[in-house]
């Protein structure tokens, strides 16, 4: 299991999400909302690697920073895996975005065992819906999902999940200083 950096979605941004998510369990098809951990929240992945600790946190909170972004989203996005296949939503590359992206890139500079997908030129911006689906289950899950409009979200407190540890800690972004907060950010 991989650590990671994620945006997390402001609260409403996450209630279109999580709509997607009930309306897939309400059909019986795989989803994120039978994801048990606490750690489960709609979000973007912006790093992942074989272990990221905190000597990191402080020049990842640093790129943090900024005012919340605001993002849209641009119909689903289907990743195979080995017999099943990913279903998510994708999130349109700007510039905001791919900048906070960057910055938490340079940030881990060095970190080993990278994730190649997250990397710069490889990423693809997206939130996951659900995991698992066989080719039957995809087809219906994005036959009851094809109307649903592309929406705006709204993002900016960044996260890192420690899998060693299991346990979340939050960086700031989205208009909180780490500084202001740190004490308010660590969360277990």
């Amino acid at each position: 299991m991989a650590d990671s950096v994620e945006l997390l979605l402001d609260p409403s941004s996450d209630l279109v999400l999580l709509e997607d998510w009930a309306a897939l369990e309400a059909e019986g098809l795989p989803n994120q909302s039978r994801h048990q951990s606490f750690s489960n929240a709609p979000h973007i992945t912006l790093a992942a690697a074989t272990r990221i600790d905190g000597r990191y946190d402080d020049d990842l909170a640093a790129a943090a920073e900024g005012p919340p972004l605001q993002l849209v989203t641009a119909g689903f996005l289907v990743f195979p895996t080995r017999r099943k296949f990913v279903l998510a939503r994708q999130v349109v590359a700007d510039t905001a975005l791919t900048n906070l992206h960057r910055r938490i890139w340079f940030a881990l500079e060095g970190v080993p065992e990278s994730v190649p997908t997250t990397l710069r030129g490889a990423w693809t911006p997206h939130v996951t819906l659900g995991h698992g689906l066989t080719s039957g289950q995809l087809a219906n899950a994005l036959e009851l999902l094809r109307e649903r409009p592309p929406e705006r979200l709204g993002a900016g407190i960044v996260r890192r999940w420690d899998a060693k540890e299991k346990r979340l800690i939050l960086l700031g972004g989205g208009g909180v200083s780490w500084e202001e907060q740190s004490g308010n950010l660590r969360t277990q």
